[in-house]
Order: C-alpha cells, then sequence, then structure tokens
C-alpha cells in the first residue's frame, strides 16, 4: 500500500481534505517563490550582459526532428555580440541504449550543419557540467518536459542564467495550464510565441501573466516562407514529377490518455501502404512518423515487427522513409495527409491541400480555438474511402479550399517581418534597456 492510500485509510475524510487542500496550497506558494526569486536573479544577469562585450549562448538539442533555431542559431553567429553553442542533451525516459543512439544521431545532423556542437554526455555517466564547463550567459530550450531531459540540465537547475524557449511544435492544443502554466513557462526569462493567440492563452492562464512572452511569430517556418530558398528533393526515390508526392505523418498518441489522442496509426497503418501500392503508377509516398512514434510501436507490437513495418516504407519502389527533418519534405511535397499536432499550422504555410485524419473524439475536446481555425482549411478523414477520394482529388488537381486556403495563409498565419530576426532583436534590445518583462 502506498503512503497517500495508507494516510487516506487511518485520517478522518474532513482532516485528510483539508491536508491535501493545504499541501496543494503549499506546492503553489513554493513555486511561486521560486519564480519570484528566478524574476530577481534574471534582473542581476541582465545587468552584468548589458556591459559583456560577448554574450554566450547555449542550445540545449534532444531531437533533430524538432529542432527550430536554424536561423536564430545562424543569426547568432553571425552577430559579434553572440557566441553560440549546441549541447546535444541526453534523453532518459527511453534507457540508456536510446539515449546514447538518439544523441549519436542528433549530434551527427549538427556536425553535418557544420555547426558548433557537442555531446553533453561523456560515456561512464560522465556528464558536462553546464554552468563550470561552459558558462552560459543564455540557455534556449528545444523542449520543456521535466523528466524527459535529464534533470541536471532542467530548468530549475540554471537559476542564474536567462532562459529562452521557442516551442518545438505550432500551440494546437487544450492542454492550456501544463502549456503556459507550468513551473517551467513561468521560470522562463522568455518564451517567443506563434500569433497573438497564443500570447493571449498565457496572459490568461500563466501566473505570470504572460510578461515573459513575446510574440516574434514561429521560427520553424523561416525557410517555408522564404522565397529564395531552394529546397531539396533527394527523399523522393523517383524523379519523375508526372507522379504526385504525398506525405503522411502519423503521430504516437495511439493510448487514449488525456485530450491528447491525435493518432489514428493503427487504424490506417496497414491501409496506407495498400493505398501506395495501388497508386504505385500515379503517387509516390513518404512515411514522416513522429520521432515517438518508433518506441511506442516498439512497446506495443514488439521491436521485430516495428523493424519489419518501417523497412516495408523504406523499400518499396514508391515509398520512403524520412525520420529527419522535414521542411524541404514539405515544399517538394504535392499534399499531405497527417494526424500531427505542429503540422496542422506548419504544412498549411506550403498552401498545399492537406488532410486530417480523425477519430470519434470532438476536435474542441483537443485543439485550441486557433487550431480549429487552421482545420477549417483541411479535408478530414474518418474513413479508408475519404483518405482514398483525397488521393484521387491530388491526382487529378482537384482542390476546392484552394481559394479559402490562400486567404487565411495571407492574412492569418503569415508573421511581421523574420521570427528569427525578430527572436534576436527582442534579446537586444531587452538588455540593452533593460527590460525583463513585456506588457
Amino acid at each position: 500500500m502506498c503512503l497517500k492510500s495508507f494516510i487516506r485509510k487511518i485520517v478522518p475524510p474532513l482532516i485528510y481534505e483539508w491536508l491535501s487542500a493545504f499541501y496543494k496550497w503549499s506546492h503553489v506558494e513554493k513555486e511561486n517563490y521560486t519564480i519570484w526569486r528566478v524574476r530577481n536573479l534574471h534582473k542581476k544577469s541582465m545587468r552584468t550582459l548589458r556591459n559583456k562585450t560577448t554574450i554566450r549562448c547555449i542550445f540545449f538539442a534532444l531531437f533533430e526532428e524538432v529542432w527550430k533555431y536554424d536561423r536564430v542559431y545562424e543569426l547568432l553567429t553571425n552577430n559579434p555580440r553572440f557566441e553560440a553553442l549546441i549541447l546535444v542533451c541526453p534523453i532518459v525516459n527511453y534507457g540508456h541504449d536510446n539515449m546514447v543512439d538518439r544523441m549519436e544521431r542528433c549530434y551527427n545532423a549538427f556536425k553535418r550543419k557544420g555547426y558548433n556542437v557537442i555531446k553533453a554526455y561523456k560515456g561512464a555517466n560522465n556528464y558536462v557540467d553546464v554552468m563550470t564547463e561552459l558558462q552560459p550567459d543564455i540557455v534556449f530550450y528545444t523542449n520543456p518536459y521535466q523528466g524527459l531531459i535529464d534533470d541536471r540540465y532542467y530548468i530549475t537547475n540554471l537559476k542564474n542564467v536567462l532562459t529562452v524557449y521557442v516551442p518545438y511544435y505550432f500551440g494546437e492544443g487544450i492542454w492550456y495550464q501544463v502549456a503556459y502554466n507550468s513551473l517551467f513557462c513561468n521560470l522562463l526569462w522568455r518564451r517567443y510565441v506563434e500569433t497573438a493567440d497564443h500570447k493571449g492563452y498565457a496572459k490568461k492562464y500563466a501566473r505570470t501573466k504572460g510578461r515573459n512572452v513575446v510574440t516574434t511569430g514561429y521560427p520553424g517556418i523561416e525557410y517555408l516562407i522564404d522565397k529564395n530558398y531552394i529546397p531539396s528533393d533527394s527523399i523522393w526515390k523517383i524523379k519523375n514529377s508526372s507522379l504526385k508526392r504525398v506525405i503522411w505523418a502519423p503521430h504516437h498518441t495511439m493510448e487514449a490518455v488525456g485530450t491528447c489522442h491525435y493518432s489514428c496509426f493503427l487504424q490506417y497503418a496497414d491501409f496506407m501502404l495498400e493505398l501506395a501500392n495501388r497508386y504505385r503508377n500515379k503517387v509516390q509516398f513518404v512515411l514522416k512518423p513522429h520521432p515517438l512514434l518508433r518506441n511506442k510501436l516498439n512497446e506495443l507490437w514488439g521491436e521485430s515487427k516495428t523493424d519489419i513495418y518501417y523497412s516495408k516504407w523504406e523499400k518499396m519502389d514508391n515509398t520512403s522513409l524520412n525520420e529527419g527533418e522535414y521542411i524541404d519534405l514539405f515544399l517538394t511535397s504535392d499534399a499531405m495527409i497527417h494526424d500531427s499536432g505542429s503540422f496542422i499550422a506548419e504544412y498549411l504555410y506550403t498552401n498545399k491541400p492537406v488532410m486530417r485524419t480523425l477519430n470519434d473524439i470532438p476536435l474542441e475536446n483537443m485543439y485550441n480555438p486557433f487550431a480549429i481555425k487552421c482545420l477549417d482549411q483541411y479535408y478530414k478523414a474518418y474513413n479508408e474511402q475519404d483518405v482514398e477520394q483525397f488521393i484521387q482529388n491530388v491526382i487529378d488537381g482537384v482542390d476546392p479550399l484552394k481559394e479559402q486556403r490562400t486567404k487565411f495563409v495571407n492574412e492569418v498565419l503569415m508573421p511581421k517581418g523574420s521570427p528569427s530576426q525578430n527572436i534576436i532583436d527582442d534579446i537586444l534590445d531587452s538588455i540593452d534597456n533593460q527590460i525583463l518583462y513585456r506588457n
């Protein structure tokens, strides 16, 4: 019997409820004190940085697939006020072997780009001590979850540096307390958000009332909106332009827990392979799974069955598997089918036809008002027939939502200027003018 159950058994109900309420209150008050204390430490850090010649920035990277800081990193490295380094941090919730494999893949991805990158794990339970070895002035987080990253790199252990976070996803869910009022979110010096809608959620739900939140636009879409960017189509096996290019991007949330139960993967896993075979002379497909889908399938199916399934996507003549970055994939595609979270908004920037596979959970039970506005621009799939009709429309060039979608992209989604440049401008302005919080 756990301690909580034992106490509940021996303590009278009214006293137990009082003790429970007191515990919750004291926990919140302890967090509030931590937030207040860190706010004062940020003031001191800003005073130091105003007169510092070079500001040292460390990016905590976990998954290469959800890295959104390419343009931010490039702007920092080209600015004499900054020095930038990427630290690949350990992901600890799926065991040691997975941690080492993920770190190696992430590290190699940044090395291929020529970035300044090191691994946090040195082997034999030896880790980089950030504060003593790297001495950062600003730390950029790529993921907010405690328990995913090793605790030594969590925000509660970095109170004396300025902390920045750009969400790794384009916010679409209704879990406002987690997304905007966690201890992590309230401890941040700056959180840069996608739209005014997202700033509004922070003002409504966060204990800081969103004062550490700045609307800059989403840096993850920089290359999607850059007309001078030339994408590579190397992921596509067949270079014949007469074949349509369709992405299938399934989410990992197959378990019906909480509000996030996006995934329809199990419903369509075999059918999508059947479609690829059926339309092999007209369409080529790319499987773009969520980074955690393989881990979930290993637990559900076993590693052997999971490996066989992924291998089929790699080996068929008109299919491919992409587990890495996706900007070039988006830009060189003709359409996408998915049940992802961030992609709800991101793929719309391509202004290409897109379909959402849906389950029987009402949209308002999973998605915030911004995401529902985005989904209004989508074709919807509730069964296999809907998916196949979408594929047929893509082949035939039929896109009834084109005009409506174009208007939405131009009037609602497009940011003012470059999101990454907006972030750099805010950091410099905040430090130079000692602006702790925005209104």
